[in-house]
């Protein structure tokens, strides 16, 4: 196998992962549509973002740091989201969150909002409302 081979694999390896990603996140939010509660889709205030493959549905999770604006500003940028999902970035906070699955090792995700006030330590759940809000980004939209 030459240099050339290698990197087709890879590339090939990269896309199927991709692609399961976004096929597990398109499940989940098909469960969550139908078994999520009318009074949580009717809260628009509560709204956060995350990619999917950090939505997980009905699960607790902890806000572990909230990001600085520099690193928000490149994370949104390199997203690929910054003038399409993210209209003002400077209105966006960003958190690193560690969500309780009951495993040992952390589950850890990026959760972005600009309307709900987390602070270090806040623990909340995710909404089982979630609905792509840019699926080519695989961003995922819900309710706390």
């Amino acid at each position: 196998m030459n240099d050339k081979d290698t990197e087709q694999l890879d590339n090939s390896r990269h896309s199927l992962v991709k692609k399961g990603a976004l096929a597990t996140t398109a499940l989940a939010i098909g469960a969550g549509a139908t078994s999520g509660t009318a009074a949580a889709q009717d809260d628009e205030n509560d709204t956060v973002v995350v990619f999917g493959d950090h939505y997980r549905p009905g699960v607790d999770f902890d806000v572990i740091s909230e990001l600085n604006p520099q690193t928000r500003d490149e994370l949104i940028d390199d997203s690929g989201a910054a003038d399409d999902v993210f209209d003002e970035p400077d209105d966006w906070d960003a958190y690193v969150i560690s969500y309780d699955i009951g495993e040992e090792a952390p589950s850890w995700g990026i959760l972005l909002t600009e309307e709900v006030d987390l602070d270090v330590g806040d623990s909340e759940t995710m909404g089982e409302n979630g609905q792509f809000r840019d699926a080519a980004l695989d961003l995922v939209e819900a309710t706390l």
